[in-house]
């Protein structure tokens, strides 16, 4: 802990002088994730200065060790800094040649430094908190308000990632080869088998055949055959979930969201951002009510945001084409839904301990709450009333 918040420290001093602070004091608090991220231990720092206002942020610096590198290969840390130092730029510079107005444009967090010393990767942002945002709570379920307007930023982002290769094809691709995150590159079957273990235990005895009878078609690759592109690729955040997403609710009631942790991004299919944020922080109750409104907002956002940056919907990704994929995709929700669930449900007292040790065992063996079965249970009650379980 010493050497990360020295690390810490380090670049929070360069910052300091970057931004023209005379004599500062940099005041550095450790905060809890309350078991929502994996990766990095997290802090809030203040930098002060009798000739400037106090400057707020936020900094991850990473906690995993060779173990958790070596069973994911995943460049959690290179990929965030690719988002920060080039695609959010690329994105912004997009909006701006085509005019889209203030408000239709991407909220970006503005990054103030990184260092990407291995081991010690350390990333320092502005910090949200102090500005009036906060993280949706991960054991209630979303609200349209909340919904809507997560939907309506994806599709934003889903949008520009459409431009980016049409506009810049070259230079898409050479980013594009620089994002080391892909299920299809992870061992996933250990805790997908493990997940529907521990599924088969808490799901209703009347369910329970069907749902074994599903799993059975090759479970580790449903999460493969979620996330990749049919019919249109975009950039996917890939974990795109009420823990990534920070919001803040305006005196009019519009709900502004700031999508971070930018660790997973990857080539996919717009649908598996959809899918992961619905199975993830929404109850039955409200797919009830709102689940086909939501992807037709969805839609209606993106076919929006492409016009804005001169771009054909019906080219690009036609409303055919969505819902094409849409009905190929869904039954894959199910399983996603079983590894999401375990890690969004779980009790903050028995959240995995993020620390050099961590491996991938730590989340086959997780402890599942009484809200687990609850949520499982009522997506499997989705899956029988939409004729996928049977």
């Amino acid at each position: 802990m010493a050497n990360t918040e020295e690390s810490l420290r380090n670049l929070l001093s360069k910052i300091a002088q970057e931004q023209n602070y005379e004599n500062p004091e940099i005041v550095i608090n450790a905060i809890s994730s309350g078991g929502a991220n994996y990766t990095s231990n997290l802090y809030t720092a203040i930098i002060r200065g009798k000739n400037k206002e106090d400057l707020h942020l936020f900094a991850k610096v990473a906690a995993v060790g060779e173990k958790f590198r070596s069973e994911i290969p995943i460049d959690f840390f290179g990929n965030e800094q690719l988002a920060y130092t080039e695609l959010w730029k690329i994105y912004a510079a997009l909006e701006e040649e085509h005019g889209v107005p203030e408000e239709h444009r991407v909220l970006y967090t503005k990054c103030y430094g990184i260092d990407d010393t291995l081991y010690k990767e350390t990333m320092v942002l502005e910090n949200l908190i102090a500005q009036g945002y906060q993280e949706c709570d991960r054991f209630k379920p979303v609200d349209w308000e909340y919904a809507s307007a997560a939907f309506t930023e994806c599709a934003k982002l889903h949008a520009l990632s459409f431009a980016f290769r049409k506009y810049r094809p070259d230079e898409y691709d050479n980013l594009c080869k620089s994002f080391k995150s892909s299920w299809e590159h992870m061992d996933m079957e250990s805790i997908i088998l493990n997940s529907i273990k521990v599924a088969v235990t808490a799901i209703k005895p009347e369910h329970k055949k069907s749902f074994e009878k599903f799993m059975k078609d090759d479970p580790a690759q449903h999460l493969v055959k979620l996330f990749s592109a049919q019919r249109a690729e975009v950039i996917v955040h890939g974990d795109f979930r009420g823990s990534n997403l920070l919001h803040r609710v305006r005196e009019d009631g519009k709900v502004d969201i700031k999508v971070v942790d930018l660790q997973t991004l990857q080539l996919g299919s717009p649908i598996a951002d959809l899918i992961y944020f619905i199975f993830a922080g929404s109850d039955e109750k409200f797919r009830a009510k709102y689940f086909d409104k939501l992807f037709e907002h969805y839609y209606t956002q993106l076919s929006a945001s492409l016009s804005r940056l001169n771009l054909n919907p019906d080219e690009i990704y036609s409303k055919e084409d969505f819902y094409a994929d849409f009905k190929e995709k869904l039954p894959y929700g199910l399983t996603i839904a079983l590894s999401s669930l375990a890690v969004v449900t779980i009790d903050t007292a028995d959240a995995p301990k993020v620390d050099e040790s961590l491996g991938m065992s730590a989340f086959s063996e997780m402890k599942t709450s009484d809200l687990y079965t609850e949520r499982l249970n009522e997506v499997v009650n989705d899956y029988v009333r939409w004729g996928i379980l049977h």
